[in-house]
């Protein structure tokens, strides 16, 4: 969920950036987002203080998990929900993407390309990237009242289409890191490998046939 301090920056971005686009049908070559990025107003975006020691330890992090999948990341990568550490720094291939204009711009300043969209709602075209990795993705809690009481529960809906997303995008495999989905995946044909007892991750391979 889009925070109130966030949408109306988020809501520029995605005009300025997709002035056309109407449905998540219409999507993008990579080029062409990339060509968008470089031409936005970056001027306009709040700059984020850089927290070095936590970012040094996200990419130990993403190495322990990638090192527990058993994949190995030769090629293009597409970085889904990056925030502002970014597997690029570990992998110069890859793309960043986030919906947080502010972490994409400090991203943008040490080189890395990145592009700002909303997991429902990615650009990219289908098979893209050789590799799709999104550890740690946002989850889109659904708030129950029953009884005097809030209950809140993981949206599998929304954590669907993050997997139908990455699937689509990937030509040749996909890893989520996610509690929620590591424990609920969906697609167990196209399952390699999955862990629900320590990183909690689903390596999927990537399918030519619609999910």
């Amino acid at each position: 969920m889009l925070t109130t301090k966030l949408e109306p920056v988020l809501r520029k971005t995605w005009f300025q950036i997709f002035p056309l686009r109407e449905s998540a049908d219409n999507r993008i070559p990579l080029p062409e987002l990339l060509a968008q990025m470089d031409a936005y107003d970056w001027d306009s975006v709040e700059d984020m203080p850089v927290n070095e020691g936590e970012r040094k330890g996200r990419l130990r992090y993403f190495n322990e998990v990638i090192g527990a999948s058993g994949v190995e990341l030769n090629g293009s990568l597409l970085d889904l929900a990056s925030g502002t550490t970014s597997l690029a720094y570990l992998y110069p291939d890859t793309v960043a993407i986030d919906n947080d204009p502010r972490k994409t711009k400090m991203l943008r300043r040490d080189g890395i390309k990145v592009v700002i969209a909303d997991i429902e709602s990615l650009p990219f075209e289908n098979k893209s990237f050789d590799y799709v990795v999104s550890i740690s993705p946002p989850q889109n809690p659904v708030i129950l009242r029953s009884d005097g009481c809030i209950h809140f529960h993981v949206d599998q809906e929304y954590n669907r289409k993050l997997v139908d997303a990455t699937l689509r995008i990937a030509r040749k495999k996909a890893l989520i890191a996610s509690y929620a989905i590591a424990r609920e995946p969906p697609y167990e044909h196209l399952i390699e490998k999955r862990d629900t007892s320590g990183y909690y991750y689903v390596l999927y391979r990537a399918s030519n046939d619609p999910v």
